[in-house]
């Protein structure tokens, strides 16, 4: 990091977003059955852990620059996909066009653990939790996607969706493995698969309990804080390679 000061306000940035839906939950719509944090609240946390993560990208380390780099990329695939999904920006089929970002962004976050993995010698190592994973992800779609009414392009599309999530899951387990400092990683990856989930229910399925907005956010948002923070963040790879901790 080139300087501390930036992490540090890397930091006071994903403290302000925690906070930002802690008010949105106290102070907001007391009479939406569904969301009580406000859609402005919403963005701006959204908004601020994409700042965060920007921030961390443009003072990484050299060595550590490109997994930070995909990790802005993909919270900055998030936000987008937040403002489709919240109608900001209004699109025909949001939910397609908002998976495809949501995918796309966790393109970006399977790219820069699979570089963490790789400069351990490690991604071989990922196979288990990997296949794991995608076994969770297919039952998790079954059982809160699936839905024989809706078109069949839709349900396979959530299920691509359902296995790229739960690949970055196995991924950021099979990390937090190698290296329990990914534990916030593998935490994330899992808080953003469970609101997916629960969203995929309400979408597909009409699950509905009080406040399952606030839910849906509150997961979603909160695990991508862990991912940002866990791949945007991580300082002294160098010392921890050179001890030869990483090796079998």
């Amino acid at each position: 990091m080139k300087s501390p000061q930036f992490r540090t306000l890397a930091y006071a940035l994903l403290a302000l977003a925690a906070l930002v839906m802690l008010a949105g939950l106290a102070i907001g719509n007391r009479g939406d059955a569904r969301n009580r944090i406000p859609l402005p609240l919403r963005m701006l946390s959204s908004l601020l852990v994409w700042s965060a993560a920007l921030l961390l990208w443009r003072n990484a380390d050299p060595a550590l620059r490109r997994p930070a780099a995909l990790t802005a990329a993909g919270m900055g695939c998030g936000f987008l996909g937040d403002l489709i999904m919240a109608r900001v920006i209004p699109l025909p089929e949001y939910v397609i066009f908002g998976m495809l970002a949501f995918g796309a962004g966790h393109g970006c976050y399977i790219g820069a653990t699979a570089g963490h993995l790789a400069r351990r010698g490690a991604l071989t190592s990922a196979a288990i939790p990997l296949l794991a994973s995608w076994l969770i992800g297919a039952i998790g779609w079954y059982g809160a996607a699936r839905n024989p009414a809706k078109a069949v392009v839709l349900n396979y599309a959530a299920l691509a969706y359902a296995l790229l999530l739960a690949s970055m899951s196995g991924m950021g387990a099979a990390l937090a493995m190698r290296d329990p400092r990914y534990l916030s990683l593998a935490l994330g990856s899992a808080l953003f698969f469970l609101s997916d989930l629960i969203l995929a229910g309400e979408l597909f399925r009409d699950l509905f309990f009080p406040y399952i907005g606030d839910a849906i956010w509150l997961t979603y948002l909160t695990g991508q804080g862990l991912i940002v923070e866990a791949l945007g963040a991580r300082q002294g790879e160098k010392h921890f390679l050179s001890t030869g901790a990483e090796r079998e």
